[in-house]
């Protein structure tokens, strides 16, 4: 499994992420036995993930640039061969704070700094019309087509907002809820094209209330 590296400070962020990876899996967080990650450390853990396993294991490491160069060059051990079944995550704020050859070896998650964000009326009105109205017409409008990567994580915020929104009203927004985090995260973690990951989206809402009342 590709090793992550996740980039942010905000902890809370960070562990919001990985809410969403632990689903099925055996999730450990490895604290460093000093002030950083020390060799020994790292040998333990190389130790650990050589016994197979057949459920998936995922070994947290947070504020991985707490770790002497020595351990980091250890860590590139596993890194160049993961055991079966182990996912490997790093966390740091600053990946110019490890080892060029680590970074090479990691798929990079960064994470956007934590921001209030507001419900955007515009978007509003047209996801009250697809619920309301049952009407696919949204894909047409220029908001909603030609969306590069950073437009479609910015509407899948809204989306969440609108949603969330409607918890106490609505019997689907929990399932839409659901299917809104998935493709998000899919979105961010994988080259999936973000305009069939907003298409897809929508088809899904809008059959979520088609079906309902028929």
């Amino acid at each position: 499994m590709i090793p992550l590296l996740i980039i942010s400070n905000d902890s809370k962020q960070i562990q919001d992420y990985l809410e969403k990876l632990k689903a099925d899996s055996l999730f450990y967080q490895v604290d460093p036995s000093t002030k950083e990650y020390s060799i020994n450390d790292i040998k333990n853990i190389f130790k650990e993930t050589k016994i197979f396993y057949p459920k998936t294991r995922i070994y947290f490491f947070p504020n991985f640039q707490l770790s002497s160069i020595p351990a980091q060059n250890s860590f590139l051990k596993l890194l160049e061969e993961p055991p079966t079944n182990v996912q490997f995550i790093l966390s740091t704020g600053n990946k110019n704070s490890l080892l060029p050859t680590i970074i090479s070896r990691v798929k990079i998650i960064k994470l956007r700094a934590g921001k209030a964000i507001s419900q955007n009326k515009f978007i509003h009105d047209f996801l009250t019309e697809l619920v309301e109205k049952k009407t696919l017409k949204i894909l047409n409008k220029p908001e909603f087509s030609q969306l590069k990567r950073e437009d479609s994580i910015e509407l899948f915020d809204q989306f969440l907002i609108f949603f969330r929104g409607r918890l106490e009203i609505d019997n689907n927004s929990p399932a839409i809820l659901k299917e809104i985090l998935r493709l998000k995260s899919l979105l961010e973690n994988n080259n999936l094209n973000p305009q069939l990951t907003i298409d897809q989206l929508l088809i899904f809402i809008w059959k979520k209330y088609t079906i309902e009342i028929r």
